[in-house]
């Protein structure tokens, strides 16, 4: 295909008569959002002599074109390029008119075409929205190329050497633009943040990039995964003939790509793709591409509903979990005696943050307004920030609600939540991969790598310990508790401590084998050498995860420390938190499920700690499990506000994530339904805020007669400790809690 240059002159008519356009073009805020046309684009233009063909390179969604006022070529498919016939009209000169009706209306419902997942980021779009050019030939699909990567059991092998996939997810979202087709320095800007940060690729999430992303990807060492624009089609199997038109369309136009090193034909359709349909189009993706990993949807029907009879050459799953679960969540997906074949998490790993709500109600960008001729809510299920921006008093008084220091905050605990998840699948090495929740923020989520205006969130140095080909882990010891007659499982919290003889196991995941000389030191809060040691040589192999190095010292006295491993360039590092063995007795206890288990219980104790709600009862330490509560995840979607300055110097986890993990909670108190039984006379100490809806709710507040949490100290969820016993912040806290509510203040 020769490119002989575009047609830059054109008009567009909404039907008020003709203006000047620049195509691309979308229509953007020109018209109400929800106008799904027709649109006229019109061009008087002189044919070059050598041009057979006029190639549009993508229009939303329909398109009728004429030439000299006669129809020539339809086409139905936003995500394909096509052609017109011009070698008649070589050397003359032509009127071009483009009839254009996008989807999302009642004539190409979102349901019915392969819209992909825009339309529920924020909504459809219509336009010439990709390139014009003259061409001197007809498009012929290239021949399929030699596959780059290749599977050998479960581990991957990209140009023959071994290859762990960390990718990001993109969902083609350009605020800026209002379509999807970003230009040259705007790839390379995202590509950029992309490699400083660690990733290898990119997954191409229910939308098709340009032709120039593709090669982009190349010239900065990515790779790519694309996933066609399938998701939640419509249920009926007769619906399905114009998606498959389309899905089929954007092979052929793309299956030259040896970059593209996975496909997947669409994401967590459930019961909506019937087995034949999914059968079928993995075939032709297999045929097109000759692409060894094909999969039908990713996601899974094991994760996600729908027909457990599944095709492909490979595992793929969407992990959400909160984190506190994420371990025990990965190994419910390991592979056990099934057959060997790579498992890759094709979406995973989200953390919203608190997004700068401030600055988005200052400069009110339509994909924000409540205006719904701008931001029409669509198919969207998810739809707060109209509602969102004009009202929280983070966007209205940020600066008496602390909203920067939330912001810092909130970006702090996401890379906790990010760096533990990576490190625990890093440590299970039948995953063969990873991508991570994503890109950029968008209007239904704030977990992008580049915020709302495309910053770079995060700095290269927070990333490099664990977003890498290597990677250092520390690996949790076992205990397991014996409940009600028999074991349960259970860990113990390598990053939390008791004085006296300290115990850390840790491991490495690398993606070329080698055998490795290790250093590690430990140091306290004031930087000063603790120990220090090093390991001569561990061999660990390609692909392979493997324990390097057990730490063990004795710690009469408790405190801070942390503890970093490193073997050439690669680094790692955790805290460590040490607390005695606090005494817990002298409490009276109301736990008919022995949830404090190894607590002391007296009688005449000098106070009551209940884990059963009774509303008749005030203990001065109340448990909620159940009732008076909502249920509500700790880490995903959520920050936290935590008043009382004085309060919390006496129990030190504010901002301290690794504190937090053994005791973390998955509800918040109903303090309406609380408040019928001991009244609004309370004061919050720690508020959950919810990062999408920012509903607010807290997880700790203060009666007069004592505390109500719903916080754990005695664990027990996914691979937090069982038992307070067990559990060196839940014993701390418990303590904190207890001598708070009589002397006012913690213990030395």
């Amino acid at each position: 295909m020769q490119e002989l240059g575009g047609i830059l002159e054109w008009t567009v008519d909404y039907g008020d008569g003709p203006r000047s356009a620049s195509v691309p073009h979308a229509w953007g805020q020109d018209v109400p959002v929800y106008h799904e046309g027709p649109v006229i684009y019109r061009a008087s233009v002189t044919v070059p002599a050598s041009a057979r063909v006029l190639r549009f390179h993508g229009v939303s969604y329909a398109a009728d074109v004429s030439i000299n006022g006669q129809p020539t070529t339809r086409h139905r498919g936003l995500w394909s390029g096509f052609d017109v016939p011009v070698d008649a009209h070589a050397g003359r000169a032509i009127e071009i008119d483009v009839v254009v009706t996008k989807h999302g209306g009642l004539e190409f419902p979102v349901e019915e075409v392969a819209s992909g997942f825009l339309p529920y980021v924020y909504h459809t779009f219509g336009g010439i929205y990709r390139e014009v050019t003259w061409e001197a030939e007809e498009f012929v699909p290239s021949p399929r190329p030699e596959p780059r990567i290749a599977a050998q059991g479960g581990k991957l092998y990209l140009d023959g050497k071994p290859f762990y996939l960390r990718g990001v997810l993109h969902w083609g979202w350009y605020p800026q633009l209002g379509h999807a087709n970003p230009d040259e320095a705007t790839i390379r800007a995202e590509l950029d943040a992309v490699r400083r940060l660690g990733f290898n690729a990119v997954k191409f999430c229910l939308w098709v990039p340009p032709h120039r992303y593709l090669r982009l990807l190349d010239e900065y060492g990515l790779v790519a995964w694309l996933e066609l624009p399938l998701w939640a089609p419509h249920p009926e199997p007769e619906k399905r003939t114009a998606i498959r038109r389309e899905l089929e369309a954007i092979v052929r136009e793309y299956q030259s790509y040896a970059n593209i090193i996975a496909w997947t034909i669409g994401c967590e359709t459930g019961e909506r793709a019937e087995p034949e349909f999914r059968r079928e189009m993995v075939a032709f993706v297999q045929r097109a591409t000759g692409c060894p990993l094909v999969r039908d949807v990713s996601g899974g029907a094991e994760m996600y509903g729908g027909d457990l009879q599944e095709f492909g050459t490979f595992d793929d799953f969407h992990p959400y979990a909160d984190t506190h679960f994420f371990p025990s969540m990965l190994d419910s997906l390991l592979p056990g005696p099934r057959t060997p074949r790579p498992i890759l998490l094709g979406e995973t790993n989200d953390a919203d943050v608190h997004r700068d709500l401030a600055r988005i109600r200052k400069e009110a960008p339509y994909w924000a307004s409540n205006d719904p001729e701008l931001n029409a809510k669509g198919v969207r299920w998810q739809y707060d920030l109209p509602h969102v921006v004009p009202t929280t008093r983070f966007s209205t008084a940020p600066h008496e609600n602390r909203h920067e220091r939330l912001m810092e905050w909130s970006r702090q605990k996401s890379i906790f939540m990010r760096k533990s998840v990576v490190e625990g699948i890093r440590m299970r090495e039948a995953i063969g991969g990873y991508v991570q929740t994503g890109l950029r923020d968008t209007p239904i989520s704030s977990s992008g790598i580049l915020d709302d205006w495309g910053d770079v969130r995060y700095d290269p140095s927070e990333m490099d310990p664990w977003n890498a080909e290597d990677v250092f882990f520390l690996i949790p010891y076992r205990r397991p508790a014996w409940v009600n007659g028999g074991n349960r499982p259970g860990f113990l919290d390598p990053r939390n401590h008791f004085t006296g003889r300290i115990s850390v196991r840790v491991g490495l995941a690398v993606t070329h084998g080698r055998r490795v000389p290790i250093r590690w030191s430990l140091v306290n809060a004031h930087g000063d050498n603790v120990a220090n040691g090093t390991v001569d040589s561990v061999a660990v192999p390609d692909l392979g995860a493997r324990e390097v190095l057990q730490v063990h010292w004795e710690c009469p006295e408790p405190g801070e420390f942390t503890l970093a491993v490193e073997s050439g360039t690669v680094h790692n590092a955790w805290p460590i938190w040490v607390v005695p063995r606090l005494d817990l007795d002298g409490w009276a206890l109301r736990d008919p499920l022995d949830l404090l288990h190894g607590v002391p219980s007296s009688a005449s104790g000098v106070g009551v700690v209940s884990t059963r709600f009774h509303g008749e009862h005030r203990p001065d330490i109340q448990f909620l499990l159940d009732e008076c509560t909502i249920a509500a995840p700790f880490w995903r979607e959520a920050e936290y506000e935590f008043f009382d300055a004085d309060f919390w110097s006496h129990l030190p986890l504010v901002g301290r994530w690794e504190r937090w993990l053994p005791i973390a909670t998955d509800r918040v108190i109903d303090v309406d339904a609380l408040a019928k039984h001991w009244g609004r006379d309370y004061q919050v100490l720690m508020n959950r805020v919810d990062m999408r809806t920012y509903q607010e709710a807290p997880v700790l507040i203060r009666y007069a007669h004592g505390f109500v949490t719903t916080l754990r100290p005695f664990g027990g969820f996914g691979k937090q400790p069982y038992g307070v016993r067990n559990n060196p912040v839940g014993t701390a806290f418990l303590h904190g809690l207890m001598h708070l509510r009589y002397t006012g203040h913690a213990p030395v």
